[in-house]
């Protein structure tokens, strides 16, 4: 009898140490398309979780990226490891325009969680998950983050394939502007929204100097025309380092906002965004992003800058890089640090700054590598 109980025991248990066994392979799998597939948590998404329920292997969580889900059950099978699906794929086509001037992207969905990034009017979304009112989007640089609900709308795929062919207008105005209820009317009680520098809108109609807009969401207001040029000649600009310069002097003054990516209010990697968009770049959301990508300039140097280059700052025992600035010239460069200024790499210029300089990297010339996008080819915006 007491035999008898033990192979009983024994068969109860060998389904456990198998799945068990099974375990530590399906989460040295997961580990290596994480590293494949998702290096960084703020471009994509691998929220993945493995445990046995004995007889097999249980897949929880969620991804962004399906050719990485398509991978990881691929080696699984490979393997004949015996599992049981349940991560969530985010769907790739459901989408949004940002409505509003510039609108909050947020760490967590909460109003009081920090600000990590802003998008401005006409940013198409991707969106992945909801979250009470909250979403969680990806922006056209990668940026995952999380907005409330009712500071976009939601559209099909057929809706973004409308709003791509549409003759859409793009702020070119440095200037934030107002759009007004009717082509004769400028009173405060006749604004309909403000707009900033980028924003994106489709034309309705001209009348005069004036052009009848529709935003986002299906609101109708007049603004001026010169404020606004073509979407196609605004995303297909040759690189142009003093329109950058002429953005960033723009600016001059406006104060630091950690996470700010509008001309309202900044930080430093956002200066860097906001100045590039204006000529039709899209480049990647954070310094320590923005670093590596581009052509690598040492700090010794310095000199071979060019205007446009960026300039990297941080640790230098670590080379942590934790700030970013535009170069303009002679050793002198604009960035967003406490309030948009000017400072010089120069150790023998009367405004250089003893936070220590990393490197600088190039983005003219390097159009279509990692980083570095013409919004004429991004697949969202055409």
């Amino acid at each position: 009898m007491k035999i008898a109980k033990y192979f009983v025991g024994l068969a109860l248990l060998m389904p456990l140490a198998l799945g068990a066994g099974n375990l530590d392979k399906v989460n040295a799998i997961s580990k290596e398309i994480k590293s494949q597939y998702a290096p960084d948590s703020r471009q994509a998404i691998w929220e993945v979780s493995a445990e046995s329920d004995g007889s097999s292997i249980v897949l929880k969580g969620k991804t962004s990226e399906a050719a990485a889900h398509a991978s990881f059950v691929d080696a699984l099978n490979k393997k004949k490891i015996s599992y049981k699906d349940s991560i969530a794929v985010y769907p790739a086509n459901k989408w949004g325009i940002v409505r509003i001037s510039v609108a909050h992207l947020r760490g967590k969905p909460a109003h009081s969680a920090e600000i990590v990034s802003q998008a401005i009017m006409g940013t198409p979304l991707r969106l992945l998950e909801k979250e009470g009112e909250w979403w969680r989007v990806q922006s056209p640089d990668g940026y995952i983050s999380y907005m409330i609900g009712n500071s976009f709308v939601q559209k099909t795929a057929g809706d973004i394939n409308a709003w791509k062919k549409a003759d859409r207008l793009v702020v070119s105005s440095l200037d934030q502007i107002k759009v007004y209820t009717d082509a004769d009317k400028k009173g405060y009680k006749d604004i309909v929204t403000d707009l900033v520098n980028g924003c994106i809108v489709v034309c309705e109609k001209t009348q005069d100097e004036m052009v009848q807009v529709v935003l986002p969401d299906g609101r109708k207001a007049w603004g001026d025309a010169s404020a606004f040029v073509k979407i196609g000649e605004w995303a297909d600009q040759e690189f142009a380092p003093e329109k950058i310069i002429e953005t960033g002097y723009s600016m001059m003054g406006i104060p630091y906002l950690w996470g700010g990516m509008s001309t309202k209010s900044l930080d430093c990697s956002g200066f860097a965004r906001v100045c590039y968009f204006a000529n039709g770049y899209i480049l990647m959301r954070d310094a320590s992003q923005q670093a590596l990508t581009g052509k690598r300039i040492e700090a010794a140097d310095w000199k071979q800058c060019q205007t446009g280059d960026l300039l990297f700052f941080g640790n230098a025992k670590t080379r942590r890089v934790t700030h970013v600035a535009i170069y303009e010239h002679d050793g002198w460069y604009l960035h967003s640090s406490g309030r948009v200024k000017r400072n010089s790499v120069d150790p023998k210029s009367e405004g250089y700054l003893t936070t220590p300089f990393l490197h600088a990297v190039r983005i003219a010339g390097n159009e279509g590598s990692k980083g570095i996008t013409k919004v004429i080819n991004h697949p969202w915006y055409f």
